[in-house]
């Protein structure tokens, strides 16, 4: 056994990192790539970490699993699902000789840990921690073993290793955490994810036990110093939600900071229309519409022209797009709280999702992302918005030049109203490859 050793800097070697990314878990209820932990997702912690400590990345998967990651995936070409078939694609397409093998559901993982397995690597086949064979330092030299036993179907890399020359090292226990179930991410040394918190609950007929519902919490916007809103939301991301809602309201944002206190549930807003008597109104939103608290409809609408983009999209893309959605909500997946706004592009491909109590919240999210990011207005993409489609998402996406809105329920007879004058192209009901267009439907291709 070798003690974890503490590196400031990776030995000298050459390192191509695999990222044995999986599918849908049957135990875990989705696929753990897109778990969310600590802000970020499982898939895109892991990828980040490879990137710190090797040359080259490879994340390999399924491609049929069609999940929408931040970084390309090597198809394993294999039917069966199993760590090994992974292993066996990633060292075959490797440049190097000593990889570097991460399965994505180890959140725990530090590059430091890495470091110790590397270190140890020298003239075996493998080198793995006291836990099991993953994560681990693989030699290509591994490769013919790994391949036999494959091909013969005996799947268990753990037997694989009896045959190899294999080093053994032991580190920290809560570097290993293992990720099964959605509440094994609560058990990770880190805080479980934002959006979920635990609470006792009494399952009839049942016994009493701790279930993740979601966190919802109040944040006050305010611009130069002066409160203008208050909405209860799912905390992460504010920025991205003043800014979007900023952009709806017609203020012409400019930036968003968090204070120093993150504690106090506030957003500063840089604005370039900010008229004090106009805002003053203090209203209060709740989590379940974001029109409450104003007065009339007419203090809702806010001056924007006509959406002119052209964009053509096909009718089975759009349809899709509720899926593509849930796959990538990993909150909701673990409470069956949250709602789910996604900015898409034309082939479908994901760009931008984001999680909160209040759907208006969550568009107001997506908006704001795209806004940092410069992609306002949105004349080649697509918004998808779980739930119902209301007046305001209608209002949200024409603000942020949308051509075209979809949503898995159905339209209210203002959001329809609202699209025809903005010329967005509204759809309902998209679910099982089948939408309803209730406005503008030529920008569906059929």
């Amino acid at each position: 056994m070798v003690e974890l050793a503490r590196f400031t800097a990776l030995p000298e070697p050459e390192l191509t990192g695999i990222l044995l990314v999986g599918g849908r878990s049957a135990r875990f209820g989705s696929p753990k790539a897109l778990a969310r932990f600590d802000g970020e997702t499982l898939g895109e912690r892991a990828w980040a970490l490879l990137g710190e400590s090797c040359a080259r990345r490879i994340a390999v998967g399924k491609a049929a699993d069609e999940l929408p990651l931040p970084f390309e995936l090597l198809d394993d070409g294999i039917e069966v699902r199993a760590p090994l078939a992974g292993l066996v694609a990633g060292l075959r397409a490797a440049p190097t000789d000593l990889c570097v093998v991460v399965p994505v559901d180890c959140p725990a993982l530090t590059p430091a840990a890495l470091h110790s397995l590397v270190a140890a690597a020298g003239d075996v086949d493998v080198v793995v921690p006291q836990t099991g064979p993953l994560p681990g330092v693989y030699r290509r030299t591994a490769l013919p073993v790994l391949e036999r036993r494959l091909a013969a179907g005996e799947l268990r890399l753990r037997d694989a290793l009896t045959e190899l020359r294999v080093a053994e090292i032991v580190l920290p226990e809560e570097l290993l955490v293992n990720v099964n179930t959605p509440h094994d991410l609560s058990g990770a040394p880190e805080a479980p994810p934002y959006a979920t918190a635990r609470v006792s609950v009494v399952r009839v007929p049942g016994v009493e036990e701790l279930d993740f519902v979601a966190v919802e919490e109040p944040l006050e916007i305010r611009i130069d110093g002066e409160p203008v809103a208050i909405t209860m939301r799912t905390p992460g991301h504010d920025e991205e939600l003043a800014l979007g809602f900023a952009l709806g309201e017609g203020l012409g944002p400019i930036a968003a900071a968090l204070p120093a206190d993150l504690a106090a549930n506030t957003v500063e807003l840089r604005v370039r229309h900010f008229d004090s008597e106009r805002m003053r109104r203090h209203f209060y939103t709740s989590s379940s519409c974001g029109v409450c608290g104003k007065g009339a409809l007419a203090a809702v609408a806010v001056t924007a022209p006509p959406v002119t983009a052209e964009l053509r999209v096909s009718a089975g893309v759009l349809a899709s797009l509720p899926d593509r959605l849930r796959a990538a909500q990993p909150a909701f997946a673990l409470t069956g709280g949250l709602h789910g706004a996604g900015l898409f592009d034309p082939t479908g491909e994901t760009l931008c999702v984001r999680e909160d109590v209040g759907r208006h919240n969550a568009l107001d999210k997506v908006i704001g992302w795209a806004f940092r990011g410069g992609r306002v207005p949105l004349g080649g993409l697509v918004l998808c918005v779980s739930g119902r489609l209301s007046f305001e998402l209608v209002q949200k996406a024409a603000c942020a030049g949308s051509p075209i809105l979809v949503g898995v329920g159905a339209p209210s007879s203002l959001a329809v109203e609202l699209a025809e004058t903005q010329r967005v192209t509204l759809c309902g009901f998209a679910r099982g490859g089948h939408l309803n267009v209730y406005a503008h439907p030529h920008r569906v291709l059929r």
